[in-house]
Formats: structure tokens, C-alpha cells, sequence
């Protein structure tokens, strides 16, 4: 993997929702019509055994790495989201129709315990043995439920933050990005979840995921803050959040580890993890219940975890690997992203793992909603 490596076409995840409600999500698929048709784009296959898959686009490198399937005459019927809530539109219109499919790390959990995912089969994913145990212990209370895994991980990362190292000092803190010398040269993505969870420690919040509505009335005024003071925009993908740094428009921002890699040579850009963590996630596939393949999904998925599988996805995305085998083999390059000799303190101390929102009343707790009308607020601001 080379340090001059541009963005890759094959990666477009940015957190953006689809205002995907509480009764949405309690009440199935009455009113998901447009948001399950909404800014989706799919592949064609023709062959025999097409499966259908649904996900961020460069997650599926991993699945048909060395043109797995081929010689059986399986293929992936790709369609690419642009939202993290079309998962579970599409889950909700139909879970049988998809039989890969990438759920954002919280939502696990929930499609599981509401019947929309198959349990997975580990005696059909021999790979599995080989996933570190660092990230198995980090992942599984997102992704088991009871006696059962729901999904696979694949990959994981952080909303961290990004600076060019020319122009800028290395940030401490969030709220190095209210300097007066970075006024206008600032800039956040469209991932709400991970603003929202960068200014609730910010502001002294142990938990973002379960706050007060006070609380996030307070991040909702310290984000308002930001955008209106400070930032220069709000960039609506990576590609744009590359665009910005690349022509340094851009010195210091919210981002994602692979961004460095994918500027290049345009400019300096280095990770730098604030004292208040990043938000981390580990994410992976899973299956729909019903899906018409859930045999070859299955096949896919341990193709996934096979070292193969793992260096194609890491090579073509700049995105870490998940297993022990993996890990070794990476490249002078991947390693120096991420380092896999302390994925603990990776995990514990430079991020944290969050659960999923309250999805019910409960006190004073801010639910699902208030989530995202905070969000909404501050676009509006």
C-alpha cells in the first residue's frame, strides 16, 4: 500500500442518516418506503446464484477476494448505501431480500432481538477462530445476543481527528478546532453520531450514547458553536473531506483513519486520538433472516476472515484487519496506521465503543429521536 495511495473509488462510508425514527424502527415497515429506495445504486449479476448484498461501498472487497465464488458460479448482486439507516429500511421492507448486508456497529443488537438477522452458523465460518480476541471482546456486546452471534467483524476504525501537520500543531483536544488561528480552516463530516459523541465529552459526558436531554441540549449549543464560528463546512462525504484537506483549505478536522492515505502526497495529513476519545466502531456483516442464501453467505463471509479476504480489503481501502493472521501479514503501511500491538489501549483509551441509543422513554434520557432533532437543529443553525 503506498503512501501516495489516492481515495479509492470502492470507499464511500460517512455516517449519514436518514431521519429512520423511534416508531420507524418499533412499528416495521409502514412508512419506509422512501427511505428503504432512497440514494441506493445497484450492480447487475446475471449468474446462476446471485447474492444480494447491501452495504458500504469497498466493504464488499473483502467478501469476493480472489474471485471467490467464481468457479461455483456465485456472484454478489451489490446495491451501495449511502446512509447507515437503509440497512435496516431494507431489513424492515423484507429482511429475506438481502443475504449480506453491513448494519452500523449499534444497530446489531436491535435488528437481532426485532427477528430481521439470521444467527450466524460458526461451524460455517471456520475463520472466525482466527478474529483477535482484543477485537471479539470489544465487539461482542454489540453483536451476540444471548448464546448467539448476529454479525462478523470485519474491520473497525474511529471518528478521530485529522490535521495538516504543516500548517497546524497536533491537537490535544475537540476543542482545539475553536482556535482562533483555525477559524474558517475546520471542518466536520455528515456523521452525526460521531459529533454528537466528540462534544458530549467535550462537555463532560462520560456517555454519550445516554445522555440527559439537558446534556444534549448542551452538545447541541457547543456543536451550533462550532458550525457557526469555526468551521468552514460541513463536509457531506470523504471524498469531499479529501477534496478539502487535499487543497489545504482545510488544516484540522473530524475524520477517519484511512483519509491520511487517500490525500497522499497533496498534503501532510496525520491522526492525531484528542484526550477525550474518538468514537470507535467495529463493524461487520450479517445475514438477513430468511435470506435465500444463507449457506453461501456464510461462505462469503469466512472468505472475508480468510488472509486473503482481509489484505484485499486493507489493500484496496487503507482499512485495518481484524485477524491474527492478518495483522502479521499487513504491509509496512497498514501498520503504520494501525497498531496492532495494542489494539487494548487502541480500544479502551484512544476510543470508546458505544451501545445503542434509548429507543424508549426512560426519566430524563434522551432517546433515538432527540438524536437526531439535535442533529437536524444544528444543520438548521
Amino acid at each position: 500500500m503506498k503512501s501516495d495511495t489516492a481515495k479509492p473509488d470502492g470507499v464511500t462510508r460517512v455516517l449519514q442518516y436518514a431521519s429512520l425514527d423511534r416508531r420507524q424502527l418499533l412499528k416495521g415497515a409502514a412508512g419506509l418506503g422512501a427511505v428503504g429506495a432512497a440514494g441506493l445504486r445497484s450492480g447487475t449479476a446475471s449468474a446462476a446464484t446471485a447474492l444480494k448484498y447491501l452495504g458500504w461501498e469497498g466493504y464488499d472487497s473483502f467478501l469476493a477476494a480472489g474471485d471467490f465464488g467464481k468457479s461455483d458460479g456465485l456472484t454478489l448482486q451489490k446495491t451501495f448505501i449511502s446512509s447507515a439507516d437503509e440497512v435496516i429500511a431494507k431489513l424492515r421492507l423484507g429482511s429475506s431480500q438481502l443475504d449480506i448486508c453491513t448494519p452500523y456497529f449499534i444497530h446489531d443488537g436491535f435488528l437481532a432481538e426485532q427477528g430481521m438477522l439470521e444467527p450466524i452458523d460458526l461451524a460455517k465460518i471456520p475463520n472466525f477462530s482466527k478474529i483477535n480476541a482484543t477485537i471479539l471482546r470489544y465487539c461482542e456486546p454489540n453483536m451476540k445476543v444471548k448464546d448467539h452471534w448476529y454479525a462478523v467483524p470485519m474491520t473497525y476504525g474511529s471518528i478521530c481527528m485529522l490535521y495538516n501537520a504543516d500548517l497546524a500543531a497536533t491537537p490535544t483536544s475537540w476543542t482545539d478546532m475553536l482556535k482562533p488561528e483555525y477559524k474558517g480552516k475546520c471542518a466536520i463530516t455528515a456523521d452525526y453520531v460521531g459529533n454528537i459523541f466528540a462534544w458530549a465529552r467535550v462537555a463532560g459526558i462520560e456517555q454519550p450514547n445516554r445522555m440527559t436531554k439537558a446534556e444534549l441540549t448542551k452538545v447541541t449549543d457547543l456543536l451550533i458553536d462550532l458550525k457557526r464560528n469555526h468551521l468552514r463546512t460541513i463536509a457531506p462525504s470523504y471524498g469531499d473531506l479529501v477534496q478539502l484537506l487535499s487543497s489545504k483549505e482545510v488544516v484540522i478536522s473530524q475524520g477517519w483513519e484511512p483519509v491520511p492515505t487517500w490525500v497522499g502526497e497533496a498534503a501532510n495529513i496525520k491522526v492525531a486520538y484528542p484526550k477525550e476519545k474518538s468514537m470507535g466502531f467495529i463493524e461487520g456483516y450479517a445475514i438477513g433472516k430468511g435470506a435465500a442464501h444463507v449457506d453461501e453467505a456464510h461462505r462469503f463471509i469466512n472468505n472475508a476472515l480468510s488472509k486473503e479476504g482481509q489484505l484485499a480489503g486493507a489493500t484496496a481501502n487503507s482499512m485495518p484487519v481484524v485477524t491474527d493472521e492478518a495483522m502479521q501479514a499487513t504491509d509496512a503501511a497498514n501498520k503504520a496506521i494501525y497498531d496492532y500491538d495494542h489494539l487494548d489501549d487502541y480500544l479502551a483509551q484512544k476510543t470508546m465503543i458505544v451501545p445503542m441509543y434509548p429507543l424508549e422513554s426512560n426519566g430524563d434520557l434522551a432517546i433515538w429521536d432527540n438524536y437526531q432533532e439535535a442533529w437536524e437543529k444544528v444543520l438548521k443553525s
